[in-house]
């Protein structure tokens, strides 16, 4: 048997010829070289899908804070301009944070007791408490999402006006009192200017 083999693959290769059948070898050494990714790559493209993954989280946060400081500005701006004795008004807030969103949290709770012999002959008992926390999830269209039940607002940071009539600094008290009145801000953190 082992002989009619050997001649068999020996007809084959005559059939063929060797340079053929070594390009047919390296080309199937070739494809399957190829299709193996390197595992450093592998791990570099998983780590370019996360950071852009997080990039456009981090966008989209910094779109949401400019929409909301340009709302709270109109609306600021468009209050102030309407006192008495003060013009035209422009003003810029800057933000700490983003706003955040607090879920519903299912906590559990277990507790442990153990009795522990200490080397003098004594007992005593030791309790261990642990408590986990879940947000609890509700089904919209298909999808699960946290049952949100707050979202508070962007922090501000400072606060600056410029406006036209503020000559005196009962005016600019004036205004950094309605400023505070608005956001929770310090006073230093509040720039009230005179507008040309």
């Amino acid at each position: 048997m082992e002989i009619k083999g050997k001649q068999a693959i020996r007809e084959m290769i005559q059939k063929i010829g060797v340079t053929r059948l070594i390009i047919i070898i390296l080309a199937g050494i070739m494809l399957l070289v190829l299709s193996v990714p390197p595992k450093e790559k592998a791990s570099e493209e998983n780590v370019s899908v996360t950071e852009s993954m997080a990039g456009q989280e981090s966008n989209t946060a910094l779109l949401a804070m400019s929409q909301y400081a340009k709302r709270q500005e109109e609306a600021t701006e468009k209050i102030l301009s309407k006192v008495e004795g003060i013009g035209k008004v422009e003003v810029m807030i800057t933000l700490s944070s983003s706003e955040q969103k607090i879920t519903l949290q299912d906590d559990n709770n277990s507790s442990e007791e153990a009795t522990q012999s200490d080397q003098s002959g004594g007992s005593r008992m030791e309790e261990k408490h642990q408590t986990e926390a879940e947000s609890v999830l509700i089904k919209r269209d298909g999808e699960e999402t946290p049952y949100v039940v707050q979202v508070q607002a962007p922090v501000v940071e400072g606060v600056v006006v410029v406006a036209q009539g503020v000559d005196s600094g009962k005016k600019k008290t004036e205004i950094i009192e309605a400023i505070q009145a608005l956001f929770p801000v310090e006073s230093h953190k509040i720039k009230v200017m005179k507008m040309e």
